[in-house]
């Protein structure tokens, strides 16, 4: 039988060379105490921001198809949409074509008993269901064609039980006032338990992406993609991998995605070059000393000057991507 402690017997086999634990903090603890070498991965609470300037249509069919993709079961899917309010409306209009049912309050009440266990995490008889099943357990009725359910929810927490991690077809749906309010709930949803994994954008607007990437405790930012696939890799650069590092922000000693690469021993034999020429330390004098270290203690104490590096950099990659042929 599947146990904790069978677990924990597992990792401290002697057999057993590295640890690679996918799961929630408890195994990630467990694995990183257990005195192998250990890699751990966390959970995935993903928001999906729509913000004004994105192609709608385009928002919602992709949002749908990451969502779907094996019906939701994989940790980089969309967890919760967030939209702001000018294009609420319209992007609502876009999600019902891609097959997409929202639920009115009474159906939210009945879906978050069947979804969430009362101690806030899923409930595993849904997990990777149709929304079909998910409709006849919490005793509602859907359209045949429905392929996610969509749940408007007014916050995050124990109150709004939809607002965590649903390894399901099932969405939250946030509205905001701007990309501002949206910024903050998107780092309320990556609190409540996705802190470090991944935040997924549909926006055109450089700056509220640069905005983005500067603030979000996440490691993938996925600009205008699915977020199941792009996270894994398929639908963006990212390495291939359904194995996907949170980083230090969620207590894991590796951020990017997993691959073989990290699980290998890679010897190396190096030949000697030649001893390193030694080169004399120029004197320098106590005014030069005092000139360098206010420079330098002024660029430390100005975040404008990385901020502007980053933003150079960002336009970099931007223009290299806007300028590559992709398909769909």
């Amino acid at each position: 039988n599947v146990s904790m402690g069978a677990t924990n017997e597992l990792m401290k086999h002697p057999d057993v060379a590295m640890i690679l634990a996918t799961g929630g903090s408890a195994l990630v603890k467990a694995a990183y105490s257990s005195g192998k070498p250990a890699l751990g991965v966390g959970p995935g609470n993903v928001p999906a921001f729509v913000e004004r300037s994105a192609d709608l249509a385009k928002a919602a069919e992709y949002i749908v198809m990451g969502k779907t993709f094996d019906n939701g079961t994989i940790c980089a899917s969309e967890q919760a949409i967030v939209a702001e309010e000018c294009i609420a409306d319209d992007l609502i209009i876009q999600l019902k074509k891609q097959g997409a049912h929202f639920l009115d309050p009474d159906e939210v009440a009945k879906v978050s008993k069947v979804v969430m266990l009362a101690n806030g995490g899923v409930n595993p008889k849904v997990v990777g269901k149709e929304p079909k099943f998910i409709a006849q357990l919490a005793g509602i009725s859907i359209p045949e064609q429905t392929r996610c359910l969509v749940a408007p929810l007014a916050g995050v927490g124990p109150q709004w039980p939809l607002s965590y991690e649903k390894l399901t077809t099932v969405l939250g749906f946030y509205r905001v006032a701007d990309w501002h309010e949206g910024c903050e709930r998107c780092f309320q949803l990556l609190e409540a338990g996705g802190v470090g994994h991944s935040l997924a954008m549909h926006c055109n607007n450089l700056e509220v992406i640069r905005e983005f990437a500067l603030k979000k405790p996440v490691n993938r930012l996925l600009i205008n993609t699915p977020a199941a696939m792009g996270g894994v890799g398929a639908t963006t650069g990212l390495a291939p991998s359904f194995t996907l590092g949170c980083g230090t922000w969620a207590g894991s000693s590796v951020s990017e995605n997993v691959t073989p690469m990290h699980l290998l021993n890679i010897k190396r034999v190096a030949w000697h070059l030649g001893i390193p020429e030694r080169k004399p330390v120029e004197p320098m004098n106590a005014q030069e000393s005092r000139e360098r270290a206010q420079v330098q203690q002024q660029t430390s104490a100005n975040p404008q000057i990385d901020a502007e590096l980053v933003q150079e950099i960002l336009n970099k990659v931007m223009q290299h991507i806007n300028g590559m042929k992709c398909g769909k």
